[in-house]
């Protein structure tokens, strides 16, 4: 054999030896291709989320496999299936701006932009009351997903439904509400008002969402008339407070005057007992001096005398016998200091008065 017949050889066993190998070597990626491929179907559901599976755009499993819950779990790759991934059992929030003043979140305090005397159409939001007043306020709404399915399917944009449902509540609650009582009085009942209506329209339209609540973090009048507001709101507040302090001062004086009335009807109940006591005593000394007085009166009358003078000369410091004239007469004179005069008592009956002899 030819030296041009064996490297022909050689030549043919070289290349059927490289075609060898790379058809091997493709057969080993198409392999793992389609493994990769067929493993791309695997997902995992994670906690607080659930999982409908479409192949060829149907929701694939019987009616109580169709929602997966947390797990691995296995389905066609793509593009035969389709994994779409649902928040469940935790709150989402929608913020809601729609009815609020035009600031630039650029801006680090908004409250000192600087406006016009009007509002801006189509860039101003606002809601009108019941008494045409305007109101600007910021929404937020808490949801729960308790029906993939329907969330999924029953409207293209849920977070849209959800934000136009929103306003449509706002502005049907704040027409029935005085600006009054929405902005100050009654805040509470204006959102719960909101609150009641989301929670009736979505438990008709079926969107798979439950709404948990609606906040309301911002509520404001209109910047050109906040001055006013205020002003209002502080005349408000020093009424209350003048009120509540009108209110305090009658309560003291009604108790004072209460505890001032009972110490004078105490006082005279005592008074009067004292008294009433006194009177019986001076009846019972009257009546026993009496019938002495008819058995003997000369006698009564000198005692009465006597006890008198002697009641009288021990309270007083400085006493005069003075004899008058020649008839031998004598006066008892007495001489009462100012400061020794006290009231004068209750005198028994029959006493005499000890200033005189």
């Amino acid at each position: 054999m030819s030296d041009t017949a064996i490297q022909s050889d050689n030549g043919y066993s070289a290349l059927t030896d490289a075609l060898t190998t790379s058809f091997r070597l493709l057969r080993f990626v198409l392999i793992a291709v389609l493994a990769a491929y067929l493993f791309s179907g695997v997902f995992v559901v994670r906690q607080h989320e659930k999982a409908l599976v479409l192949v060829f755009g149907r929701v694939a499993g019987s009616p109580a496999e169709q929602v997966r819950g947390p797990g691995i779990h296995f389905t066609w790759p793509r593009p035969i299936a389709e994994v779409i991934r649902i928040p469940a059992e935790r709150v989402q929030t929608i913020e809601c701006r729609a009815f609020w003043y035009n600031a630039p979140a650029t801006l680090a305090h908004p409250e000192h932009q600087s406006f016009g005397p009007t509002l801006k159409p189509l860039l101003d939001g606002y809601t009108l009351t019941g008494d045409a007043n305007i109101l600007h306020s910021i929404w937020l709404v808490n949801y729960i997903v308790h029906n993939p399915e329907s969330y999924v399917f029953a409207f293209e944009d849920t977070h849209a439904v959800i934000s136009n449902e929103l306003a449509h509540a706002v502005i049907g609650v704040s027409a029935r509400y005085p600006v009054d009582q929405a902005l100050r009085l009654d805040v509470e009942s204006f959102r719960s008002a909101v609150e009641q209506m989301l929670q009736k329209r979505f438990e008709q339209i079926d969107a798979g969402i439950r709404i948990e609540r609606v906040e309301l973090p911002a509520l404001a009048p209109p910047r050109q008339v906040a001055a006013a507001f205020a002003a209002v709101i502080s005349s408000e507040q020093e009424r209350s407070a003048n009120i509540s302090a009108a209110r305090a001062e009658a309560t003291r004086a009604l108790n004072e005057a209460a505890g001032d009335a009972e110490r004078i009807r105490s006082e005279g109940a005592a008074l009067r007992q004292r008294f009433v006591m006194q009177t019986a005593a001076d009846a019972d000394y009257f009546t026993q001096v009496y019938e002495q007085y008819r058995r003997n009166p000369a006698l009564t009358r000198q005692t009465l005398w006597q006890d008198t003078v002697t009641r009288v000369l021990a309270g007083v410091e400085e006493k005069y016998v003075i004899q008058a004239g020649s008839s031998g007469r004598q006066e008892l004179r007495l001489i009462l200091s100012p400061e020794k005069q006290q009231m004068p008592q209750t005198r028994r009956p029959g006493a005499r008065d000890s200033r005189r002899n």
